[in-house]
């Protein structure tokens, strides 16, 4: 009888126990069911300090709290990053305006701008030798930019300000950091480039009268990066719009509530010192989502895409033009 009631009390216990082990394991398959459930988003970016947010998100976990994994997936040329969007081995971009408004034009891509990112004001330059002291100077020199870049847009808006175009002037085409490089080699007398490059230039011939000739500052809103993904990633993914914002919004208030650690994450994801970040950051303005409403509701924003069309139309670089309001989803 003993062993009747002990063999049934063994039983009664396995049972109790094998439940407790199952609700544990039920526990733990649902906890590792919502880890599946968060959205892996991969975002491409370039070693550009006004991608810094999302590097910040990365690093302290805020995009997970908005129920999404950011992937930032890093290239060095405009060209490589934008073939990355366009085949889809990427869901979102954080692009240059004028180089949304381009693709748009030039290869009909069905996309939306959700987040204004930031400004360039004098983080983008033309560099020029001493004896260049004015725009004007510039007809029939060598200049060395990247094409299709910011930079040929900065230098485009520069010359059409005095009745000039690139036809005026001597392209030598070459990725921004080796524009750079080649007025300090002395191969060119001007450059057009972006920080922290600008800053590497004026460190190294500053001293031997290379200057600032024209800046972002001179064209206020015309160099700014915009957050980008197609149209159909947003109608696959409804929520995907809002979470991007959410994130982008509260990792720039971190990086701003916590300026000495946001600029370590941002320093390593760009490639420059921390120490290097604040000549830069002067440079540029960012906006979070209440900002860059007002930008829109100004009328700024859609000003300043416009005379970037008015640019691009001119130059030859972008074939037709195209509703703007098609492209910016930012209200």
């Amino acid at each position: 009888m003993k062993f009747k009631i002990l063999a049934i009390s063994m039983a009664i216990f396995m049972l109790i126990a094998a439940g407790c082990s199952n609700s544990s394991n039920g526990a733990k398959e649902k906890g590792d069911g919502n880890k599946e459930d968060t959205q892996t988003i991969k975002v491409a970016v370039q070693p550009w300090v006004g991608n810094g947010p999302f590097w910040i998100a990365e690093e302290k976990g805020i995009d997970e709290k908005h129920g999404i994994k950011i992937e930032t997936v890093s290239f060095e040329q405009d060209s490589d990053m934008n073939a990355a969007f366009a085949s889809d081995k990427v869901d979102v971009a954080n692009l240059a305006t004028h180089t949304t408004i381009r693709m748009k034009a030039n290869q009909d891509l069905d996309m939306k701008a959700i987040i204004f990112m930031d400004e360039s004001h004098d983080a983008d330059a033309i560099l020029a030798a001493k004896d260049i002291k004015s725009v004007k100077d510039l007809k029939g020199q060598k200049i060395a930019f990247e094409e299709g870049a910011t930079s040929e847009l900065l230098l485009q808006q520069a010359l059409s300000e005095e009745g000039m175009t690139l036809d005026d002037v001597e392209t030598v085409f070459m990725p921004a950091p080796q524009a750079g490089l080649s007025i300090i080699s002395g191969d060119v007398k001007t450059a057009v480039t972006y920080a922290p490059y600008i800053k590497e230039v004026l460190d190294k011939k500053k001293d031997e009268g290379v200057h600032l000739l024209y800046t972002g500052d001179d064209s206020p809103g015309l160099i700014s990066d915009i957050v980008v993904a197609k149209t159909k990633f947003f109608e696959d993914n409804p929520e995907a719009k809002e979470k991007l914002r959410a994130v982008w919004d509260e990792a720039l208030q971190y990086w701003r509530d916590n300026e000495e650690e946001g600029n370590e994450i941002v320093g390593k994801g760009s490639g420059i010192t921390a120490d290097e970040l604040p000549s830069i950051l002067s440079g540029l303005k960012f906006y979070n989502s209440e900002e860059q409403a007002d930008k829109v509701s100004s009328g700024e924003l859609k000003k300043a895409a416009e005379n970037i069309q008015t640019l691009m139309l001119e130059s030859g670089s972008m074939k037709k033009e195209i509703n703007l309001d098609e492209i910016f989803d930012m209200e």
